[in-house]
């Protein structure tokens, strides 16, 4: 009787022991769902892996509570440890570094990754495969990758129905974030919000897919859905705005769909709005360019004007008040291949004064420029200016313009990342 007892003993401790672990366990992943930097998290998660180290989910665990606090090197390490055991918990750590590597924007192993997972797992399921989509925009071909992405609704809508609304979501969410261009959003959204109303980023976004689209009437009925459910919602906000601003011109007679098409609003909406969503504004491209600007490059640029100044001045007032104009020694140091000099709010005044005094002597000038705004020159007989949808195009007499950007803050964003900075741009590698 002595040692059934002892038996019955050990295994009632065995129980309570698991229990226990069961328990921290449990209660480490709820309080990471709750606050993924909540410090007893590491304690938790360490204490389960002390007593019971084969329950190697608490590795995935610690590595994602640390990713949450910023250490991703650290988070990187434990989840590449986990993978080189290939134990149990394999593919869930590959899954865990596939997304971690892709949040940190390392898309070729991301890439590499994903297809280590659809080896693994042949039935994957079609998130595995949007997966793979989204990295292989970046890596390979956006349009293959958005051509993956479309194929992982299909394979959603065969194996998994229950989900399909979902899957329209998450393709569309992923179009958005990879920037793919409106006429391949907006549809992809249509059918998302059709099948779930409550889908408000989506709403919103294409709202100015359809402003792109000169849809105005339907875009400014979005922003009000979603402005009843959210008032406060910015984007939607600002949204509206700009609908207002192209219909009522309209509405009053003084404006017709072909002058917006003429001074590219539509292009200029979307733009604006993937500005506003991604921070990819002209004011912090410029930002950025400052903390990584070679010195002699800065060394070359004049001080700013004050933003009254700047406003009242001819030329483009985003500039001017960061820089107003540029002396001659810079003007090869902006690693474009060729030379390029900001020209100051005074110089461009005096330039569009000859152009205005003397238009024989300017041919290239000739036409409605309107929407134009010179920027920039290389003092040999080449113009930079802005223009139709704010694209950036040089101009020489005799010559076709040429694009050098999509916008300005295109063209500062290509000088920060050629300098050193991380592309913050959707869809850029």
């Amino acid at each position: 009787m002595a040692d059934e007892s002892e038996f019955d003993a050990a295994v009632d401790a065995e129980g309570g022991e698991r229990a226990l672990l069961d328990r921290d366990r449990t209660l480490a992943w709820e309080l990471y769902d709750a606050d993924p930097e909540h410090p007893r998290i590491a304690a938790l998660a360490g204490s389960v892996l002390e007593r019971a180290p084969e329950m190697t989910g608490m590795v995935i665990l610690t590595a994602l509570h640390r990713e949450a606090l910023g250490e991703v090197a650290e988070a990187r390490r434990l989840l590449q440890e986990l993978v080189g055991r290939r134990d149990r918990q394999y593919v869930n750590a590959l899954k865990h570094l596939r997304d971690l590597e892709y949040s940190d924007r390392n898309y070729a192993e991301a890439l590499r990754l994903s297809e280590i997972v659809l080896r693994e797992q042949p039935d994957a399921g079609w998130i595995e495969w949007m997966e793979l989509g989204s990295a292989t925009v970046f890596v390979r071909s956006p349009e293959a990758g958005w051509r993956i992405i479309d194929e992982a609704v299909e394979r959603c809508a065969r194996t998994d129905p229950d989900a399909y609304a979902d899957a329209l979501g998450q393709r569309a969410l992923r179009f958005l974030a990879t920037g793919a261009p409106p006429e391949r959003f907006g549809p992809a959204a249509e059918e998302a919000i059709a099948a779930d109303p409550a889908e408000l980023v989506l709403t919103v976004s294409l709202g100015f897919a359809y402003l792109f689209d000169y849809r105005a009437e339907e875009a400014e009925d979005l922003f009000l859905r979603v402005l009843r459910e959210t008032p406060t919602d910015g984007i939607a906000q600002a949204g509206l705005r700009v609908s207002r601003g192209f219909l009522e011109p309209l509405r009053n007679g003084t404006h017709t769909m072909d002058d917006h098409r003429a001074a590219g609003s539509g292009e200029l909406a979307w733009r604006m709005m993937c500005d506003y969503m991604f921070d990819t504004t002209l004011a912090q491209a410029l930002a950025a360019l400052d903390a990584v600007m070679p010195a002699d490059l800065e060394a070359s640029l004049r001080a700013p004007l004050s933003e009254d100044a700047a406003l009242s001045a001819d030329g483009d007032a985003d500039l001017l008040s960061w820089h107003d104009g540029q002396s001659r020694t810079g003007a090869g140091l902006w690693g474009m291949g060729e030379t390029f000099r900001l020209l100051s709010g005074a110089e461009v005044s005096a330039l569009e004064a000859a152009i205005e005094r003397d238009p024989d002597a300017y041919p290239e000038w000739g036409g409605d420029d309107a929407y134009f705004s010179i920027i920039a020159t290389d003092d040999d007989g080449t113009a930079y200016f802005t223009g139709v949808a704010r694209r950036l195009y040089a101009r020489r007499a005799g010559i076709e313009d040429r694009l050098i950007a999509p916008s300005l803050a295109d063209w500062a964003w290509d000088r920060a990342v050629g300098f050193g900075w991380p592309d913050p741009r959707p869809g850029r590698a």
